[in-house]
């Protein structure tokens, strides 16, 4: 007897949440917390989101595309951020409200949230927007800077990375863009947006409410916090190239 589809829908969310050997991607430790592919991601990620609501000085934060729910939990925890998280994930989100403030989990489509316009100081997106055809990327950019009051953090597979493992083993990422190609892609979507000299990973940041000297202090933060934290042995190559183009908008 065949499975209903939503258990086939089910049993693959668990596969890819859950099973080291599936792809997309090779899932490490952090698949314990359910967030990351790689065993040091996780400390990565949450620098950068504490050095943005240290920066931004937020207080309220929707995790679009949150999975199982880490990275919100530690948010409301560690950061005391009054948070929602979303995903398109039954599985997703039952494991997601199983966690700290899981109450504040809602099922949403990163196209269409159901949220007026600025309804969080900050927003983020991680390792969602990959899996769009290209130009649905381009409606979801703007529903992500819509109901940012500050900024939006956008990150997704890094381009180098379709030629490596994950392009040989992933059937299901789409867009393997730089960061200047997603810049470009939200500056098409009419959006304020900077690339981010991060490595590993294509990220941008949609500038709703902040100056690119803000900007510059949320990647020098973030990459402070990642040194604490054992997750960066070396300046990023970009970040030269990163800070001449902060000060140029400055200027």
């Amino acid at each position: 007897m065949s499975m209903e589809p939503n258990n086939r829908r089910d049993a693959f969310d668990r596969r890819y949440f859950d099973d080291p050997d599936y792809p997309p991607g090779l899932k490490g430790g952090d698949e314990v917390r359910g967030y990351g592919y790689y065993p040091d991601y996780f400390p990565v990620v949450q620098a950068q989101l504490a050095a943005l609501a240290e920066i931004t000085s937020g207080g309220t934060l929707l995790d679009a595309g949150c999975g199982k729910g880490a990275l919100a939990e530690y948010a409301r925890r560690e950061l005391r951020l009054h948070t929602v998280a979303t995903d398109a994930s039954d599985y997703a989100l039952h494991q997601a409200r199983q966690r700290r403030g899981g109450q504040f989990t809602v099922a949403a489509d990163v196209i269409a949230l159901p949220f007026c316009s600025q309804a969080f100081d900050l927003v983020w997106c991680n390792g969602v927007l990959q899996y769009l055809p290209g130009e649905a990327a381009i409606p979801a950019l703007r529903e992500l800077a819509r109901v940012a009051g500050q900024a939006a953090f956008v990150s997704n597979i890094a381009a180098c990375h379709r030629h490596g493992e994950w392009g040989r083993h992933d059937d299901l990422t789409r867009l393997y863009l730089t960061p200047g190609q997603w810049e470009s892609l939200a500056r098409r979507a009419g959006l304020h947006a900077l690339a981010l000299p991060f490595e590993g990973e294509s990220a941008i940041l949609l500038l709703a409410g902040i100056t690119s000297l803000s900007a510059f202090r949320f990647v020098d933060r973030a990459l402070e916090l990642m040194r604490r934290l054992g997750a960066l042995d070396r300046d990023p190559p970009l970040l030269a190239h990163f800070i001449r183009k902060c000060r140029a908008a400055k200027a």
